[in-house]
């Protein structure tokens, strides 16, 4: 009799377990696959820079990346509304604004993509101007319709931004601003949607203050099963003066999946060192 009674309470704790594990199991799975990709966060990052003019103190710059865009849903209005809550005085994005051909859903082509993009970044607005540089998934052919759309593209040149009366430079080429001046006052962000050149901006000894990065998504999926491979995956970084923000993105590539990884709008405010 007594075996019987441990057997049975062996029983109902297993079970009792099981339903536990299949009820984590459960949430876990509507948040990767309902919240934590379409409920974009606001993560805000204070940057001190060095011998920054005090007219930029507290200066607002929201950097969005990896959109990877098929059709504007509901995540990019709720993209849209936190942005405009900001009220940010520069946008800055750094690619991945379409999906690919051979990932997008139905008889969808980069070219609607290129549409859909073109119309959410008609939707951003930023008192001195929004700022992008083209990812690995983007089309050249498009860069007319995003400028079209108000958005000033800079891969490969330098811009400067008169700013509240001060001035700052933004650079759509991180090579040119390796080889750039060595002593400059007038503050300097780097766009660039890979991360892969902040060590040789940080050695160059060139006037780089920041530079924005994305690429990665920040893995999409994070702890237990985050990437470890990737030398700069997300955050921020320093080397020096030299800082980098690796932004987990908007949007998803391939899997339309997160997990502890939430979609993100960035809010840099800079600060005097």
């Amino acid at each position: 009799m007594a075996g019987h009674m441990i057997t049975r309470r062996f029983i109902r704790a297993v079970l009792i377990w099981l339903g536990i594990l299949f009820t984590m199991a459960g949430l876990c799975a509507i948040d990767a696959f309902y919240i934590e990709p379409y409920f974009p966060r606001v993560i805000t990052q204070e940057v001190r820079i060095e011998g920054l003019p005090k007219s930029l103190d507290g200066l607002k710059i929201v950097q969005l990346s990896d959109l990877h865009i098929v059709k504007c849903g509901a995540r990019e209005a709720r993209a849209l509304r936190l942005i405009n809550r900001i009220n940010p005085d520069l946008i800055c994005l750094t690619g991945d604004y379409i999906e690919d051909d051979g990932i997008t859903p139905g008889n969808y082509t980069w070219r609607d993509c290129g549409k859909e993009a073109t119309r959410f970044m008609s939707s951003l607005h930023a008192k001195y101007g929004t700022y992008a540089v083209m990812g690995n998934w983007d089309r050249r052919e498009l860069i007319p319709d995003f400028k079209g759309a108000g958005v000033h593209m800079i891969d490969g040149r330098d811009v400067t931004v008169r700013i509240r009366g001060g001035k700052m430079r933004i650079s759509g080429d991180s090579r040119a601003a390796a080889n750039g001046e060595r002593k400059s006052v007038v503050p300097t962000i780097v766009l660039d949607h890979f991360p892969y050149a902040f060590d040789e901006l940080a050695l160059s000894r060139r006037h780089v203050d920041l530079v924005l990065s994305g690429h990665w998504h920040g893995g999409q999926v994070g702890w237990p099963l985050r990437m470890t491979d990737v030398k700069y995956l997300s955050g921020l970084y320093k080397i020096g003066r030299v800082q980098l923000y690796v932004t987990r993105g908007l949007g998803m590539h391939s899997l339309a999946v997160r997990f502890n990884c939430p979609a993100e709008v960035t809010l840099i405010v800079l600060r005097p060192a």
